[in-house]
């Protein structure tokens, strides 16, 4: 624990570094038998080399601020995307440093800085040994969790954005982002053994976000063009590769765990937002409004559960100018505490 001296400059700190009013820290420690703490990665602004991570202590309370740095002596580099776990590693993909930042989830001490130069990685998944990391150059690069060296590369379509493993397959979200207003409009399918292309599937335009579930589902959110054609939220059936269900929803992310789908969405123009669970057995939505009580979430930006024993967790950016916050509520959508993260909270690991 911080001692009163620490706590009481942090909290100087937070009012002349932030226009939002300061959240206290917890009032005691959040007890949580499953986990030990929560890594949070803050994408920080484009071009503007402040990604960090926060770590949030779940026996202490406390809050280690761009523990990377702490731990490191260095910066993580220039906007985070992703943030994943494999084994006893954890992953960043940082987007316009062209690198993968490999850490120990025990101290988030580096272990290995892996260039991708010229290629803007984005995001990662994980199977047999491998992780794979699609980019923004069309590639699709395949390293070994063991040796920490890249061994294939294989190309999917424009610009891809998510990445996704399901039924021994790998997709890839072509979003096209940089051809605007010629957007791609495909899922590119690998076989994880040959890790070679078995098909393209067709998609709403600006494909971005796809997640598995444990049934062989993928559900894709596609970003369309901004103005008249809408954000679409939509499903594959990886037994058929095919798209089989588009649901009138403006999802902008979602997690996956176990039975249930946690989606939010965020309107640009209105500032409005939701959170609604849908049940990934039904594909019905079992909760219109997540969040029990009056904890308003004004800009969601990034979504994960604890899979031990189901916490969701929420961050809110804050409109994308001061420190984020990240939100803890149990299943049941209750609210357990709060803390705030860095600068557009954007991923999170679960440290056990």
């Amino acid at each position: 624990m911080k001692d009163k001296t620490t706590v009481l400059l942090l909290f100087i700190a937070v009012i002349f570094t932030a226009c939002k009013e300061p959240v206290p820290p917890p009032e005691k420690p959040v007890e949580n038998a499953a986990a030990k703490g929560v890594y949070v990665l803050n994408e920080g602004l484009y071009d503007m080399n402040n990604s960090t991570i926060t770590y949030y202590d779940f026996a202490t309370g406390e809050i280690t601020k761009d523990v990377f740095t702490k731990v490191n002596g260095r910066g993580l580099g220039d906007t985070g995307n992703d943030l994943q776990a494999y084994g006893s590693k954890m992953y960043a993909v940082v987007n316009i440093s062209e690198q993968i930042e490999v850490m120990n989830i025990s101290d988030c001490k580096s272990i290995k800085r892996i260039p991708l130069i010229g290629k803007q990685p984005r995001k990662i998944a994980f199977a047999a040994g491998k992780a794979y990391v699609c980019c923004f150059d069309g590639s699709v690069v395949r390293i070994d969790t063991a040796t920490l060296e890249i061994d294939a590369t294989a190309m999917a379509g424009r610009n891809p954005e998510g990445i996704a493993v399901a039924n021994n397959k790998l997709y890839v979200a072509n979003s096209g982002g940089l051809d605007n207003p010629n957007y791609d409009k495909t899922i590119s399918v690998f076989d994880l053994a040959t890790f070679t292309l078995i098909k393209n599937i067709e998609v709403e335009i600006n494909p971005y976000i796809v997640r598995a579930d444990g049934e062989g589902d993928l559900y894709v959110i596609s970003r369309g063009n901004y103005s008249s054609v809408p954000y679409h939220f939509q499903r594959i059936d990886s037994e058929i590769d095919e798209m089989v269900h588009d649901y009138d929803l403006p999802v902008l992310n979602l997690a996956v765990e176990g039975e249930k789908a946690y989606l939010y969405s965020y309107d640009f123009s209105t500032n409005e937002s939701w959170i609604k669970v849908m049940d990934v057995l039904t594909e019905e939505i079992i909760n219109e409004n997540f969040i029990a009580g009056d904890t308003e979430i004004k800009t969601p930006y990034a979504i994960g559960v604890n899979s031990i024993n189901g916490d969701v967790y929420i961050s809110d950016s804050y409109r994308f100018t001061v420190s984020g916050e990240v939100y803890c509520f149990d299943k049941n959508g209750k609210k357990k505490f709060d803390f705030e993260a860095g600068l557009n909270p954007t991923a999170f690991v679960f440290k056990y």
